[in-house]
C-alpha cells in the first residue's frame, strides 16, 4: 500500500469519530480521561487517549466555530491526562488541543490554558503563555484582574509584561498555524508517523517514518530519529540495524561513539541478542576514558548497568557468573552509585543467579550510596557560609 493510500485509510477513522462527537454529545464519555494503573510497574495509562487524539487530529483538518465546546472538553481531558499520567515532558497532543481552543480567541478560555500550563515544570516552560492572550492582552488582563483566582497576581505579572504585545501574539498564532496546518497534505511523513503512533497504528507509523528517512540524508540526526521511533514502536530488530549504521558513521574514539554504542547494546539486549550485546559492550569498554571520576562518569555507570542487565540473558550459568564478576570489577571506582539505577541492576543480576554473597555486597553498596546521596543533598541545600544572613 502506498503512503497516500495509507494516509487516506488512517484518516477515515478519526473523521468518523469526529462526526459522531458532533452529532451525539453522549459519545464524549468515550473521549474522557480513563486512567488505569499498572499493578506491576505502577505506571498509569489512559484507555481513551488514542480515541481522544483521533478526534483532536480530525479537528485540526476540519475547524468549525461550533466545535469550541468539544475542543474545550478535549483540552480539559488532555490536561487531566498529563496531570495524572505524564510525570514529565510535553508532546504535541496537548499543544494542538491548546492551539485549537486558543484560535477561537475567547477570553474565558485563559483559565483552561493556565491549568494546562501549570501541570508540570515541562508544561510551564513549553505551553506558551500566548495561549492565554489570543483574545487580546488588554481583555485578558481585565478578566484576570476581575477574578478571585488564587493565581490571579501571578498571572497578571506574567501577561502584563512590556515584552508581550498583541502583534507578538499574532505572530505566534501564525507560527502555530504553520505547525498545525489545516490541510493533511501540508504535513510531512515524519509528522504522519507520529500521528499514527498516537493512534496505535504501529505498521502505518513504521511505514511513514521509514519512507521519510529514505528521502533524507543518512546523517546522525536522521538515523537517530529513525532508530528511536522504530524502537518505540517495538520494531527493535530493525532499530538495531539502524543503530549499527549510526555507529559505523562515527568510527572515532569520541563521546558520541560511546553514546551510540550504549544505545546499540541496549537494543541488542532487548532483542535477547547476548553475543551481539556483549561484543558491543566489549568495544565500548575499549573506548571509554580510563578516568571514571571525570566528565564521562555517567557513561561508566550506564556501561556497567548494561553489563549487569545482560546477566539474565546469558546463555548459561557459567557465562552469567563470569559476566557478574567482570561487571563488579568495572563497578569499582565509579562515583555516585546512587545515580542511574546501576546498583538496582547489580542486585537484580545477583538475585537472578541466586548469589547471596554478591547480593549482600551490592545491598551494602546501595546503603552507602544512599547515605552519600543524602549528604550531597544536605550540603546542596545549606546556605552558603559567605552568603547573606537570614533575618
Amino acid at each position: 500500500m502506498s503512503t497516500a493510500d495509507e494516509q487516506n485509510r488512517l484518516l477515515r477513522g478519526p473523521r468518523a469519530a469526529l462526526e459522531r462527537a458532533r452529532q451525539d454529545r453522549s459519545t464524549w464519555a468515550d473521549l474522557a480521561y480513563h486512567g488505569v494503573r499498572d499493578t506491576d510497574e505502577g505506571a498509569v495509562t489512559d484507555r481513551n487517549r488514542a480515541a481522544r487524539f483521533a478526534v483532536l487530529w480530525a479537528l485540526q483538518y476540519d475547524r468549525r466555530p461550533q466545535d469550541l465546546p468539544l475542543l474545550r472538553f478535549l483540552l480539559q481531558q488532555q490536561t487531566i491526562y498529563y496531570r495524572e499520567a505524564v510525570p514529565s515532558g510535553l508532546a504535541p497532543d496537548l499543544t494542538l488541543a491548546g492551539f485549537l481552543v486558543a484560535e477561537h480567541r475567547q477570553v474565558e478560555d485563559l483559565w483552561l490554558h493556565w491549568e494546562a500550563k501549570s501541570i508540570s515544570f515541562d508544561t510551564a516552560l513549553g505551553y506558551h503563555l500566548y495561549h492565554l492572550l489570543t483574545a487580546g492582552i488588554a481583555a485578558s488582563a481585565e478578566a484576570v484582574q476581575a477574578s478571585s483566582h488564587s493565581d490571579r497576581d501571578r498571572i497578571l505579572g506574567n501577561i502584563t509584561s512590556d515584552r508581550h504585545t498583541d502583534a507578538a501574539v499574532e505572530e505566534w498564532l501564525d507560527q502555530q498555524r504553520a505547525r498545525f496546518p489545516a490541510e493533511p497534505a501540508a504535513e510531512g511523513l515524519k509528522e504522519w508517523a507520529h500521528h499514527a503512533a498516537r493512534l496505535g497504528e504501529r505498521e502505518a507509523s513504521r511505514l511513514f517514518m521509514t519512507e521519510w528517512a529514505a528521502s533524507e540524508p543518512r546523517t546522525d540526526s536522521t538515523l537517530n530519529t529513525l532508530q528511536f521511533h522504530l524502537a518505540h514502536l517495538g520494531y527493535t530488530a530493525e532499530a538495531v540495524d539502524v543503530q549499527k549504521e549510526a555507529v559505523a558513521l562515527n568510527d572515532s574514539w569520541s563521546g558520541a561513539r560511546v553514546s551510540k554504542l550504549l544505545t546499540l547494546a541496549r537494543l541488542q539486549r532487548r532483542t535477547d541478542d547476548f553475543p551481539g550485546a556483549w561484543k558491543t559492550l566489549q568495544e565500548l569498554h575499549r573506548v571509554l576514558p580510563p578516568d571514571k571520576h571525570g566528565f564521562e562518569q555517567g557513561k561508566w555507570r550506564h556501561f556497567v548497568k548494561e553489563c549487569f542487565l545482560l546477566v539474565p540473558i546469558a546463555p548459561d550459568t557459567a557465562t552469567a557468573q563470569r559476566l557478574l564478576a567482570t561487571s563488579e570489577q568495572d563497578l569499582q571506582g565509579i562515583p555516585r552509585l546512587w545515580m542511574d539505577s546501576v546498583l538496582d541492576a547489580a542486585i537484580a543480576a545477583a538475585e537472578h543467579l541466586g548469589d547471596p554473597q554478591a547480593l549482600h555486597r551490592y545491598s551494602e553498596l546501595q546503603q552507602v550510596a544512599a547515605d552519600e546521596r543524602a549528604q550531597e543533598v544536605d550540603q546542596a541545600s545549606r546556605p552558603s557560609a559567605s552568603g547573606p544572613s537570614t533575618p
